[in-house]
């Protein structure tokens, strides 16, 4: 009857065992899939699991939404839930167990985030949390953007952008340098003398360094032809340069005008070859006063001679006559003598006198050596007494002493060049060149 009848008005249901207003008639109008549970009544995907209890009930492969987020929990099932207790997540594609919700890269399991939000993931960023850098390429701590040498991790800095690091650079601030290979604070560019610490620069380029307390110091920085002054007296020992030292290892001495020998300034005639010394002072060079004193000894000497052979010659000649004289005047008392004894001879004085003639005067006269004559046996022999006196000085001429030459008490030289003396007998003379003219 109707009492017993749950459901009075459907013939295809009698009893709800559940009382949950579905028939347990599976066969009938809304059965009731579970006639046992009050909670359920239908499984539309037939999958066990009551709707009311089936997250997924038009879905048989899922049935539970732990997490509610509209995915199953059946890892196995359509649309599972990656992540079944995590309502913001269900899939990872990368299975990379960060869902792809919150992973970066869903579809790169090696990264899952990227904090500097550079484009390269935090796994393979070497600066995650520094979108300007990314790689460090030469593991030297500086990232390559940043790294002016990032394949070289001796590098990171070139300040003077030279292209050589700043490790590496002498200069880093100044690009026309990068090498000091001398460490004297001056770069190989600049530097005349890269492997020299002494020197640095060479002013005139002929490869001595300025600085005096350096190698080969340049004694001229300034002038190319000349660098060294072996005796400091400020003139190059280059004997082609600018001012050259004709006497390098004499320090006052450096040039020979006339080229003798002699330096200029021990030279008295610094532009005569021929003359450099000047002894006594007059002007005249030694060598020419030594020509002039020989000149005026020989003809002093000739003039001597010549005054000695002419005395000889007028002592012979006075001799001569004096032999002459004195044989005639004997041969003259000799006859005299025999005209006394001869008592036969005419009278002499009823004779004309006969005029005695010179015998020099006598044409062809030629000097006859002197005769003596003996006396007449038992007559004395009459003489005349004879002047000894022109013989005696023929035989000792005198010499007749010369005037005595003035001597020189003062020489000097005035504003003019003229070269004066003061003589002892009160004159002056002065020299014109040739001789000392007389004031």
């Amino acid at each position: 009857g109707d009492n017993a009848d749950a459901f009075d008005n459907d013939a295809t249901q009698t009893t709800d065992s559940d009382n949950d207003g579905y028939g347990d008639n599976a066969s009938g109008n809304n059965p009731d899939a579970f006639p046992n549970d009050p909670s359920e009544w239908m499984d539309s995907d037939n999958d066990g699991v009551g709707d009311n209890a089936d997250a997924f009930d038009n879905d048989a492969t899922q049935t539970t939404d732990s997490d509610n987020d509209g995915y199953g929990d059946n890892a196995s099932g359509n649309n599972a839930d990656a992540f079944p207790n995590d309502s913001t997540e269900w899939f990872d594609t990368d299975g990379d167990t960060v869902g792809d919700n919150t992973d970066w890269a869903p579809n790169d399991a090696n990264e899952t985030m990227d904090s500097d939000n550079d484009g390269v993931g935090d796994n393979a960023d070497w600066a995650p949390n520094d979108a300007s850098e990314t790689a460090d390429s030469d593991g030297d701590d500086v990232g390559d953007n940043a790294d002016a040498f990032p394949n070289d991790a001796t590098e990171t800095l070139d300040s003077d952008d030279d292209g050589v690091g700043d490790n590496a650079d002498a200069f880093p601030d100044d690009a026309t340098e990068t090498l000091d290979s001398d460490d004297d604070g001056v770069g190989d560019n600049a530097d005349d003398f890269p492997e020299d610490s002494t020197q640095s620069i060479d002013s005139d380029g002929d490869g001595y360094g300025d600085s005096p307390q350096g190698n080969d110091a340049d004694a001229f920085p300034s002038d190319a032809t000349q660098w060294l002054d072996a005796d400091n007296d400020g003139y190059g020992d280059n004997p082609n340069g600018t001012n050259a030292d004709i006497f390098p290892n004499d320090s006052t001495e450096w040039a020979d005008s006339d080229g003798d020998g002699v330096g200029d300034n021990a030279d008295a005639f610094p532009n005569d070859a021929n003359e450099t010394m000047d002894s006594d002072g007059d002007g005249m060079g030694d060598n020419e006063q030594a020509v002039l004193e020989a000149k005026e000894a020989k003809e002093a000497e000739e003039a001597a001679a010549a005054q000695q052979q002419m005395l000889v010659g007028g002592g012979i000649a006075m001799l001569v006559i004096t032999a002459a004289v004195v044989f005639f005047l004997r041969r003259r008392i000799a006859a005299e003598a025999e005209v006394s004894k001869d008592f036969s001879m005419p009278d002499l004085e009823a004779q004309p006198a006969a005029v005695a003639q010179d015998p020099m005067e006598t044409t062809g006269y030629q000097p006859q050596p002197v005769q003596s004559y003996e006396a007449v046996a038992g007559q004395p022999a009459a003489t005349a007494p004879v002047d000894q006196s022109a013989l005696i000085a023929l035989e000792e001429p005198q010499a007749t002493a010369a005037p005595a030459e003035p001597t020189v008490e003062n020489q000097w030289t005035d504003e003019n060049g003229h070269t004066w003396r003061l003589m002892s007998d009160g004159t002056n003379r002065w020299w014109n060149g040739t001789d000392w003219q007389k004031v």
